[in-house]
């Protein structure tokens, strides 16, 4: 059987993304726009072929809550343009003949020059993500600061931006910050919750009622924004 290379919901378009893992089971989600099946090699054909259907059918139940409001999409590319919560980047990508990749941020442009031989969308990708990482530090330092002492008054060594897919943010034993770069996507508001959400966890270690009920002082509707990240987050890579 044929399955579908993508799915389009409303004006939207989702690739999708097969393949058989040595597993006895299959799985499905959504991650970077696009819809990643699992297929177990284990599964008969006609089980494969009511897996994918029930998978798909999940995806676009999933991908119709979302809309395009919620979140500006990057384009990584030449001519692209990032916004974040305080700036909006240009991409201006040039191919050269040279032995190493360079980046140049003037103003809001980051200016990316490439080895046209090695030059690939990924390498694009990551030294623009490097490049705002960097960039964007201050106002994570900013805010981290400015709701601690708003809200909890605690120690902590740093924080830092961290390219990860599997969570949105953590505190370590060491009381360092880690917040997900992919929230910088997300609606302002939904990012400062998580940022207050990682500093509760410096008075409690745990998802305890004491320390839910940190967040809820802090943010009393707190709950809007843990389903935002619930049923949107996943748009955000």
């Amino acid at each position: 059987m044929d399955y579908p290379s993508k799915i389009r919901v409303g004006q939207k378009t989702f690739p999708i993304e097969y393949s058989k893992v040595m597993k006895g089971t299959s799985s499905v989600r959504i991650a970077k726009g696009k819809v990643i099946l699992r297929l177990s090699r284990y599964a008969f054909p006609g089980q494969r072929d009511e897996m994918v259907a029930k998978f798909l059918k999940w995806a676009e139940k999933k991908l119709s809550k979302t809309s395009v409001d919620d979140f500006v999409t990057p384009v990584y590319k030449n001519g692209g343009r990032i916004c974040m919560h305080n700036r909006i980047y240009d991409i201006s990508v040039k191919y050269e003949d040279r032995k190493n990749n360079r980046v140049v941020l003037r103003d809001s442009t980051i200016e990316i020059f490439l080895n046209k031989a090695t030059a690939s969308q990924e390498i694009i990708q990551k030294l623009t993500e490097k490049t705002i990482i960097k960039d964007q530090t201050p106002y994570l330092e900013e805010v981290i600061e400015e709701l601690n002492q708003l809200y909890f008054q605690e120690h902590y060594e740093r924080c830092r931006f961290k390219r990860v897919s599997s969570r949105f943010g953590s505190c370590s034993s060491k009381r360092n910050l880690n917040i997900a770069f992919k929230l910088l996507f997300a609606p302002r508001e939904v990012f400062r919750y998580v940022c207050v959400h990682e500093l509760a966890h410096l008075k409690e270690m745990n998802h305890s009622r004491r320390f839910w009920d940190l967040v809820a002082e802090a943010i009393p509707d707190y709950k809007v924004h843990e389903k935002w990240l619930r049923e949107k987050g996943f748009m955000l890579g």
